[in-house]
């Protein structure tokens, strides 16, 4: 996704740049001035690090001059960082590096792979990471924009709160709400809440089973890996599979766990044309 600040853009490439591994842009709303403002640097070893991070895959945030963002991969482990720049291209800084994992699902203290942006609130940045956590699963951390006290506020188990969180967080009233895309009580992803007060961590919602036979649909959707909105009391997000037409569908929930709604199910695609009406 862009950032709009005045009349210009703000956004990332998660490959190319002078070493190809990913770029930092600016691009006016009239289509001038694009900026490369910054290229993320070469990696090397198997385990392709370096210092500045690698492959940022989503949304910038900023605040005043400042853009904030993740780059998924590289770091002096090789498993991400989160950084921050000017947004006239100085001052390029990285403000975390994430930590070496060990073992077949990836655990660590502290969370691997950001593969979402981040949310700002006060001077604290929010986000979360695809993996690593101390079951492997994915964590819900939180960093200064300064880049002290890195916390990692949630460790994902898999199983009743979800696991591998692709999409970033929102902020109301104290509490951050998530999508994790996969785990919860049948395996096919959570709707989350944690309060950043009482350090409570809620599965809203585990999405529900996909039948055994074809089109392997469900009724309310499967995998979440989008962001969520809020309107008043209501979160509204997207589930990629799963809904009576296995297509994926749009879903409603209030932020107190109760609700859910299957707004729309995407509906079943033709075999031989993968095409639907929708």
């Amino acid at each position: 996704s862009l950032i709009l600040s005045g009349e210009t853009l703000y956004g990332t490439a998660s490959a190319g740049g002078s070493s190809g591994k990913g770029t930092v842009f600016a691009v006016n709303i009239n289509g001038a001035d694009f900026t490369n403002l910054y290229s993320f640097t070469a990696t090397t070893g198997s385990l392709s690090t370096n210092s500045d991070g690698a492959n940022p895959s989503a949304e910038l945030v900023l605040a005043g001059n400042t853009l904030y963002g993740t780059a998924r991969n590289g770091g002096t482990n090789g498993y991400g960082t989160v950084f921050a720049i000017n947004t006239n291209g100085t001052g390029f800084t990285v403000l975390h590096t994430f930590m070496s994992d060990s073992g077949l699902h990836s655990t660590n203290s502290g969370g691997a792979y950001p593969s979402a942006g981040l949310l700002l609130a006060d001077s604290t940045l929010y986000g979360t990471t695809q993996f690593g956590g101390t079951n492997g699963n994915g964590t819900v951390f939180a960093i200064n924009t300064n880049g002290t006290g890195y916390t990692s506020l949630h460790s994902f188990t898999g199983t009743s709160d979800g696991s591998f969180p692709l999409a970033g967080l929102i902020f109301s009233n104290n509490t951050l709400y998530g999508t994790a895309s996969q785990g919860g009580s049948t395996g096919h992803g959570t709707v989350f809440a944690f309060n950043i007060s009482s350090s409570v961590f809620s599965n809203l919602y585990s999405f529900s089973v996909l039948t055994n036979v074809a089109p392997f649909g469900n009724r309310d959707g499967a995998n979440p890996e989008g962001a969520l909105v809020l309107s008043s009391n209501t979160l509204y997000g997207t589930a990629f599979r799963g809904g009576t037409g296995a297509n994926g569908s749009v879903f409603a929930i209030h932020i107190d766990g109760t609700g859910f709604t299957n707004l729309y199910s995407f509906t079943v695609s033709d075999p031989s044309a993968g095409t639907n009406s929708d």
